[in-house]
């Protein structure tokens, strides 16, 4: 062969060899820089995602307990591919009621769980994107930023950046103790899930950048317990400047107080003496197993009684939360635009709900009050009862919404856009749920898997209705736009939400008129609304 025959055909062999290296290294995902270091994601279509991305140092050993300490620096790239563990809880979750396995599965736990997921238009943008912020629902005793239903590609590819966090739950994440008040002075009590989800903010704040995002237009956004972090988020002075909107998903108002100071302190050393342990260092060395299974044997506390079972949830520690979001004259540290609400179907009976049952149940949760509750949810039979308890429960939590919000908007000037999804989440098989708690989720994040369930192109213009709403407000702090029914935040006297899914528009919230003024005379009388849920 001649040499410029070798020449040449060196040349091809490089041109090869090089198209190769590049085709390696497209395969290899992308490269983003944050402030600890490099990391490398995936290339998933025309995204770009980042999965097991660290926001503070494993809460682990002496750190059980504690604030979340920044995370520490690495050299090289690190692998941004996987989902992390979830954090500590109890393991596997098993299906029940409307609750299939996406709405559910969840990484095997462990206590090496601060971690969180970016999914990212790829190939770069002319100007920073607004930002998702989504916190799991699970009763601040469970879930996941992976559960399935929180995957952010369709939300992403529409033109915005998603985060999904994970945060310390349970006992691991709101456990309060006067040793651990007295070890940390000025980290409050109990409150480190809550923090953990203050921290995933600021990195958010300050590594966003580096996957398109805008730092400046963050919104939070929280379904269930969730939506109560993210009312508690709005009321905390450490979370000011970290986010621009807020969305609360089932809901504001629910009427699940923060824990009070001296009540969470009491039940946390009741719950260090059913572990034995006399010590922060004999608490510390206690298997994370051991803490979990203590949990079905520990009372709710009498504070409680009639209410979700919801032992370990925020503290109004007067550090971290200085009021109860739960009252929405509450003053706000972060006076944002706030788009909240329910679900038509979120009350799901746990017992067969009979005249009699709902009788009682009545008189328990309104008192000298309950007659004309009575009067107005007929219940002559057991058929007849269920019916009614399932309007006097939505009727509750929609006027609670409202009564909430009326109360927010006056205390912070911050505008509060209410709705209510009526659409029935499909079923293979009776018995329908309807629009049950959560059923709305799927259809917000654009995942509706019809292998999961007989979605039908119905359910897909649903889901186009409340990704229009909710991209609007993540992008300008109010959803209206082109297209869409018109939507009005609430106002002074105003009963009136966004119905949602079926039929879109402006109605009345609650079922009849007397009903409403049944409620307005119960609150009127200085009455609290019982729990939403």
């Amino acid at each position: 062969m001649s040499n410029r025959s070798l020449g040449r055909w060196h040349h091809i062999l490089g041109a090869l060899l090089g198209f190769a290296a590049g085709a390696a290294i497209a395969q290899q995902g992308p490269l983003a820089t944050t402030a600890e270091g490099q990391l490398r994601g995936v290339h998933e279509g025309a995204l770009d995602v980042y999965r097991g991305v660290p926001y503070a140092r494993p809460p682990v050993g002496s750190l059980r307990w504690r604030a979340p300490a920044a995370p520490q620096p690495w050299k090289g790239i690190r692998a941004a591919n996987a989902f992390s563990a979830s954090c500590y809880q109890g393991w596997p979750v098993r299906g029940w009621g409307p609750y299939t396995a996406e709405y559910l599965d969840v990484p095997r736990p462990s206590e090496d769980c601060l971690y969180l997921n970016i999914w990212t238009p790829g190939g770069g943008s002319s100007a920073p994107l607004p930002v998702l912020a989504w916190i799991h629902g699970g009763g601040f005793g469970g879930g996941s930023g992976a559960i399935e239903i929180y995957n952010g590609s369709r939300l992403a590819a529409q033109g915005i950046v998603v985060v999904t966090i994970n945060y310390r739950v349970g006992p691991f994440g709101f456990l309060a103790l006067p040793a651990l008040e007295k070890q940390a002075p000025g980290e409050g009590a109990g409150n480190y899930g809550l923090q953990d989800m203050i921290a995933a903010l600021r990195w958010i704040h300050r590594n966003i950048g580096a996957f398109g995002g805008d730092p400046g237009r963050v919104t939070i956004a929280g379904q269930s317990a969730g939506a109560l972090g993210v009312d508690d988020l709005l009321i905390t002075p450490g979370a000011r400047g970290l986010f621009a909107r807020a969305i609360a998903e089932s809901g504001s108002g629910m009427g699940i107080s923060t824990l009070p100071h001296e009540e969470a302190l009491r039940n946390g050393q009741q719950f260090a003496n059913l572990l034995g342990a006399h010590t922060l260092a004999e608490l510390r060395a206690l298997p994370p197993e051991k803490i979990q299974a203590a949990l079905p044997s520990f009372p709710p506390s009498a504070a409680n009684a009639g209410r979700p079972r919801i032992p370990f949830r925020p503290v109004l520690d007067g550090v971290v939360l200085t009021a109860d979001a739960a009252d929405g004259a509450s003053p706000a540290a972060s006076r944002v635009p706030l788009l909240t609400g329910y679900n038509s179907d979120e009350f799901l009976a746990l017992a067969p709900i009979t005249a009699q049952s709902f009788e009682h149940t009545v008189r328990t949760r309104y008192g000298t009050d309950a007659d004309q509750f009575l009067a107005l949810y007929p219940h002559a039979d057991d058929g007849a009862a269920l019916e009614a308890a399932q309007a006097l429960a939505r009727d509750n939590y929609l006027a609670a919404l409202l009564y909430w919000s009326r109360a927010h908007t006056a205390r912070n000037g911050a505008p509060v856009y209410a709705y209510l999804f009526a659409h029935p989440s499909p079923v293979s098989a009776p018995p329908s749920f309807g629009a049950f708690h959560t059923a709305e989720v799927p259809y917000v994040f654009g995942v509706l898997d019809r292998a999961r369930r007989p979605y039908t192109d119905a359910d897909d213009a649903v889901s186009r209705q409340l990704q229009g709403y909710w991209l609007n407000f993540i992008r300008h702090g109010d959803p209206n736009g082109a297209g869409l029914a018109p939507w009005q935040a609430v106002t002074e006297g105003s009963m009136l939400v966004m119905q949602l899914g079926d039929k879109p528009g402006m109605r009345a919230a609650l079922s009849t008129p007397a009903r409403e003024a049944a409620f307005g005379r119960y609150v009127a009388g200085g009455h609290a609304l019982p729990p939403a849920l």
